[in-house]
């Protein structure tokens, strides 16, 4: 299918800064290395240790608040340690962007689309 890359900013207490992030479809959160997260100066949710599925298993991580940008539309999102800049799909579903494969591009999802897709199933039984 391709990887699809994306340019979003992270605004921290300490510093803003643009990253080149892959779109994770089957990651949930933001995801950037842990020097970056110290460097934004990002702030740890309390009790915010949270369980995810890695490539390894499932493993307990920090989590973080942060404020960002993304193709002019702003959002906030739960960051976690990753090795690379991510974005998952907490992001793109709250921002309506979903990724064409086709393009390798993110491209906004239509007005009167329901989306993320389960939304569908509410709008059947109302």
């Amino acid at each position: 299918m391709g990887r699809t890359f994306v340019r979003a900013t992270i605004t921290g207490t300490q510093a803003t800064r643009e990253y080149g992030f892959l779109v994770d479809t089957g990651a949930t959160f933001v995801g950037l290395p842990l020097e970056e997260i110290q460097a934004l100066g990002l702030t740890l949710i309390p009790r915010g240790r949270i369980q995810i599925l890695a490539g390894t298993g499932v493993v307990e991580v920090d989590s973080y608040a942060a404020l960002g940008e993304l193709e002019g539309r702003g959002f906030s999102a739960t960051v976690i340690p990753s090795p690379i800049p991510l974005i998952g799909y907490e992001v793109l579903e709250n921002l309506r962007f979903r990724v064409n494969p086709i393009t390798r591009r993110l491209e906004p999802v239509p007005p009167e689309e329901p989306h993320p897709p389960f939304q569908l199933l509410a709008l059947i039984s109302s």
